[in-house]
């Protein structure tokens, strides 16, 4: 297995929350789980602090990254603007087939939780997993590669993962609701409106997190 097949697995299981934030990374472990050995490992945890997820300190090792509330409402500012204007440029050149992809993956989020589960965890993985598909769409027919690496740096962070971990039956509804109407507006090649309702998104989501990382400060 290559470094960039280590990446991008190290990278999953980072955005997917089995490494949470804070937590240490330790080489020898990452290598037998992925079944490698450390040098890869050790140049994947190299991509990945350059991409912002992962910090590495000499004589610590490597940790995933936390962030605070600065940080948070700093990042969700910087997410709205630029999803919001792939909204707008994807609802002029998405395709049906990416349209009914979006379909199928909204449809999965709406009735996740009649679903029987292993564990909560296990929900906010697939919650994170669907929900990042479905906004990778919406980057991806902006049809602006610019855009696409611009947005992989900004948004994925490992905190996704608990926000969804906290998100109860009436978050998960106002989120369903609004990937609704994005999917609406991009429907109906609404540029204006696919931009308008994204970033009402996203700054939802910035104010629960930033609500729930308060509520767990001492």
């Amino acid at each position: 297995m290559s470094s960039a097949d280590v990446y991008q697995q190290l990278r999953q299981l980072i955005l997917g929350g089995v490494y949470r934030p804070g937590e240490r990374l330790v080489e020898e472990n990452i290598a037998q789980r992925l079944g490698v050995s450390r040098t890869p490992v050790r140049q994947a945890l190299t991509m990945l602090e350059a991409e912002g997820l992962v910090e590495i300190v000499r004589h610590r090792g490597a940790t995933v990254c936390a962030f605070g509330i600065d940080d948070v409402w700093n990042l969700y500012d910087l997410r709205a603007v630029l999803e919001a204007h792939a909204a707008a440029r994807a609802a002029t050149r998405i395709t049906e087939a990416e349209l009914e992809r979006m379909q199928e993956l909204a449809s999965q989020m709406e009735h996740l939780s009649e679903e029987p589960r292993a564990s909560r965890d296990e929900e906010a993985r697939l919650l994170v997993q669907y929900n990042q598909e479905f906004h990778e769409i919406v980057i991806k027919a902006s049809r602006n590669p610019h855009l696409d690496k611009l947005v992989r740096r900004t948004v994925e962070v490992p905190l996704v993962f608990k926000s969804f971990f906290w998100y109860g039956p009436q978050e998960r509804a106002i989120s369903n609701y609004y990937h609704r109407q994005i999917l609406r507006a991009l429907r109906e090649r609404d540029a204006a409106r696919a931009e308008i309702v994204m970033r009402e998104h996203i700054y939802g989501g910035r104010d629960f997190v930033i609500q729930k990382l308060k509520e767990e400060m001492p």
